[in-house]
C-alpha cells in the first residue's frame, strides 16, 4: 500500500510496528530463550549503521507483510468460537438500509455493498478517517495473532514456574484485549465508510437544483 512512495498509515501500523516487534521476539528467543551465545559479530555492526538505516526497516516491513496474511486467516477461524465472536455494530441494521436507499444502482446486493461504498470514499476522501481505522484494525489483529504466538513458544521454551506462568497469563490476557481491540475497529471502520459514503451522495443531491 505505498501511495506516490510513501508509507500509508497500514503500512506503519500494520506492517512496520508489527514486523519490528515481531523481529525483536525473535531474536529474544534465539539468543536468550534458546540459550543460543550472543554472535561476536554483532559487535561491529555499528560499522554499517548507515546501510542498517536502510535495510532493518525494510526487514520490518517484509516480516510484517508475512504475518498479517497469516493473522487474516486464523483471526477467521478464530471468531468463530462463541467467547472471540465479534459483536455487530449496534445501529447496522438501520445504517445499511439508508445506505441501500441511497445507492445508484438497486442491484448491489448486501454482500458488495461495503466494498462499494469502500471504493467511492477511497475515490472522493483519500484522507479520511477510514484509513486510521483500517491500520489500527490490522495493528490489533496482528499483534493479538503474534502474541498468541509468543505464548505457544513460551509454553516449550521456558519451565513452568510462577514467574512465567504470570507472564503467560498475561500475554494470553493481551492477545485476547487485542483481539477485541480489532473487532472494535472494525466497526469503526465499517461505520465511518457508510457515514463518509452517505454524507457524499447527501451533499450532491443538496447540490442539485
Amino acid at each position: 500500500m505505498f501511495e506516490k512512495g510513501k508509507l500509508s498509515f497500514w503500512d506503519i501500523g500494520t506492517y512496520l510496528t508489527v514486523g519490528c516487534f515481531a523481529s525483536f521476539a525473535a531474536a529474544f528467543y534465539i539468543f536468550y530463550g534458546l540459550s543460543i551465545p550472543f554472535p561476536t559479530w554483532a559487535k561491529s555492526l555499528k560499522d554499517f549503521s548507515g546501510s542498517l538505516v536502510i535495510i532493518v526497516p525494510v526487514v520490518f516491513l517484509l516480516v510484517g507483510m508475512f504475518i498479517e496474511p497469516i493473522a487474516n486467516w486464523l483471526v477467521k477461524y478464530i471468531e468463530k468460537l462463541a467467547l472471540f465472536e465479534p459483536r455487530e455494530i449496534r445501529n447496522k441494521e438501520s445504517l445499511v438500509n439508508t445506505v441501500k436507499s441511497h445507492l445508484p444502482d438497486d442491484e448491489i446486493d448486501s454482500a458488495n455493498l461495503y466494498r462499494y461504498c469502500k471504493a467511492v470514499v477511497e475515490l472522493k476522501f483519500p484522507n479520511s478517517n477510514h484509513d486510521i481505522f483500517l491500520a489500527r484494525f490490522g495493528f490489533y489483529r496482528s499483534m493479538s495473532v503474534l502474541l498468541v504466538l509468543i505464548f505457544i513458544v513460551n509454553c516449550f521454551v521456558f519451565k513452568c514456574d510462577a514467574i512465567n506462568i504470570s507472564v503467560n497469563v498475561l500475554i494470553a490476557f493481551c492477545a485476547y484485549q487485542f483481539l477485541k481491540r480489532s473487532q472494535v475497529f472494525k466497526n469503526h471502520m465499517e461505520e465511518a465508510v457508510y457515514y463518509n459514503y452517505l454524507a457524499l451522495v447527501v451533499s450532491k443531491d443538496e447540490q442539485q437544483p
